[in-house]
């Protein structure tokens, strides 16, 4: 008799305990490599789904729900994968997890954990999750509810302008609403202009290189959603949106805007691009704050953390 899920696994989803640890289970029975069985739904345990999904789904979802299509392929009730529907699911005992660091959720089979730098960005949501659509017919650029900001950015900060002036210093004199170059002679000396896989980004070095290592972890999880991927501008030199004082974070080429199949995100609609929504754990991971938890909701923006920018050299 296979055992029942209660709630859903994944992408935000309400992840019990319990029920992570039988669809960590099944996955790792399925041939998904998600590194311990340890009830903890990490960047592996998402991308494990998000790889499995990609034998039937046209749009992974990221999330596993009661009696629903992933649940049905994993316990064998619907032909061609799973597990037969007859055979009981033997848990395997949870097994606490260590840090460590260099994570990459498609090619390691370690822990769960993110690097240690940035060991409190798990994007575990921790409530529960928004009303996401039947995941045969959804795209990604479906507009979806925006997730509750508590499920979302956990330990992540977004810096705020003084500490982003004292690592950086100023990146110009004056601001307006619109771009103007920069003319601090040394963050102009830091900025770089490199390819990060499925496009070119200009911004701060260490920042373009953490990028790059987002933008890998989604080709090797989610081909399709990196192939519809393109940048909306990363290095902006501007005053933020609808301020006269507080300047963008994409003035020290530490912020970049994403689109998602050509498309931009609304911003201040409350809803995201279910695209969107599947990048975040891996920006989450890698220590980017996602602009979906901002008051005015900006889910296209995707930030490097007071944490992240802690580790930068100045």
């Amino acid at each position: 008799m296979t055992a029942a899920l209660r709630c859903s696994v994944g992408i935000n989803g309400v992840n019990e305990r319990s029920d992570t640890i039988a669809v960590q289970t099944l996955l790792t029975r399925a041939g998904m490599r998600l590194g311990l069985v340890d009830g903890r739904c990490g960047p592996r345990t998402i991308s494990a789904i998000i790889h499995y999904q990609n034998g039937f789904l046209r749009h992974p979802d990221g999330l596993v729900e009661p009696n629903a299509t992933t649940w049905r392929h994993l316990t064998g009730q619907v032909g061609g994968q799973g597990l037969p529907g007859s055979t009981p699911i033997r848990y395997v005992t949870p097994v606490r997890t260590p840090v460590r660091t260099g994570w990459s959720p498609a090619t390691s089979a370690g822990p769960e954990s993110p690097p240690p730098t940035h060991s409190a960005a798990s994007p575990l949501p921790a409530s529960a999750p928004a009303p996401i659509p039947a995941n045969n017919s959804i795209s990604y650029t479906t507009l979806l509810p925006k997730p509750a900001r508590n499920t979302i950015n956990k330990g992540l900060h977004s810096p705020s302008n003084r500490v982003l002036l004292e690592k950086f210093g100023s990146p110009r004199e004056t601001y307006s609403q619109n771009d103007q170059p920069i003319t601090n002679e040394r963050l102009k000396r830091m900025l770089v202009t490199e390819s990060v896989g499925p496009f070119r980004a200009t911004g701060l070095r260490p920042a373009v290189q953490s990028l790059r290592q987002v933008m890998s972890d989604v080709q090797a999880a989610v081909p399709t959603l990196y192939n519809a991927i393109s940048s909306a501008g990363m290095t902006v030199c501007r005053l933020q949106r609808g301020s006269s004082t507080a300047i963008s974070n994409h003035s020290w080429g530490t912020a970049i805007d994403l689109k998602i199949g050509g498309r931009l995100d609304p911003r201040g609609d409350s809803k995201v691009q279910h695209g969107l929504l599947l990048l975040a754990p891996f920006f989450n991971a890698r220590g980017w704050y996602w602009g979906a938890g901002f008051g005015v909701e900006d889910g296209m923006h995707f930030e490097c953390s007071t944490s992240l920018i802690a580790s930068f050299a100045s």
